[in-house]
């Protein structure tokens, strides 16, 4: 059962990562006297935040009424805010109900396993149909990237998010396929970055990531497919977590025990 307590008590305890090192893309907390956003975009932020960092768990079923006393909003903007969660992956749909989405250590490996054949494949049809604008827009995502180093751990992680989601686009819109865009918006939907960090606590080193980046722009440049193919994969399956490192609780069963009928969910 979710806790109709505060988010801003439930996160008090996060704490950021060092220099050069992931950290939440979102980490500044709703105001909730400033009067500012839509109630859907606050419940969906704090909702989302609660999943990223553990308050609300693999399996957990997420009940409007007390979402709504969490996130400070009524039960209307919970469930559009549910949808959009339900969209983006951190949430799954079971009849008229939502919960949580697994994030075990074997479904987040499946995932990296998808991502890298996906856009590994991505990569190699890219290094014969990119254009010199898109190999020149990748050069400068990188070259921004570089610049991240020394700044805030916040603004610089909320930065290398940006960048890297635009330099992995650019080479997705490259190889000039709209069902190998379909396949590869399904594979990101999960934040994998975000998981890594709040939910295993395993970080990305942006320095190694963008050195990846500059073989893959190498190879692009060059039209070599495979070399394309083989340095995209590794980079995504370099960043794949080895190992949980702390035994997870399992999942709880995500059918619903019971109907409730203030549960009205749509």
């Amino acid at each position: 059962m979710v806790s109709a307590k505060p988010l801003e008590s439930h996160l008090s305890s996060l704490s950021l990562v060092g220099a050069g090192e992931f950290a939440l893309d979102e980490l500044n907390l709703i105001d909730d006297d400033s009067g500012r956003g839509r109630p859907a975009d606050k419940a969906y932020l704090g909702i989302r935040r609660a999943i990223l960092n553990g308050v609300l768990k693999s399996g957990e079923h997420l009940r409007e009424e007390p979402l709504a006393q969490m996130t400070g909003t009524s039960r209307t903007p919970v469930r559009d805010a549910l949808g959009r969660l339900v969209a983006e992956g951190l949430a799954v749909q079971v009849n008229r109900h939502r919960f949580v989405a697994d994030f075990s250590f074997e479904e987040i490996t499946v995932v990296f396993g998808l991502r890298a054949k996906i856009e590994g494949y991505a990569a190699s049809l890219a290094a014969q149909r990119i254009t010199q604008p898109e190999l020149d827009a990748l050069a400068d995502s990188i070259y921004k990237i570089d610049q991240l180093s020394g700044l805030d751990p916040e603004i610089a992680a909320e930065r290398f998010l940006r960048l890297n989601a635009e330099f992995h686009s650019i080479i997705v819109r490259a190889a000039r396929s709209s069902q190998l865009q379909a396949l590869v918006a399904q594979t990101v939907a999960v934040p994998l970055t975000t998981i890594k960090k709040f939910i295993w606590d395993q970080k990305l080193n942006i320095v190694r990531s963008n050195a990846h980046h500059r073989d893959i722009l190498d190879a692009l440049t060059q039209r070599d497919s495979d070399w394309a193919e083989a340095s995209m994969t590794g980079h995504i399956l370099s960043t794949r977590p080895k190992s949980p490192p702390f035994k997870r609780e399992p999942s709880r069963n995500q059918q619903p025990k019971e109907q409730h009928s203030h549960d009205q969910q749509t």
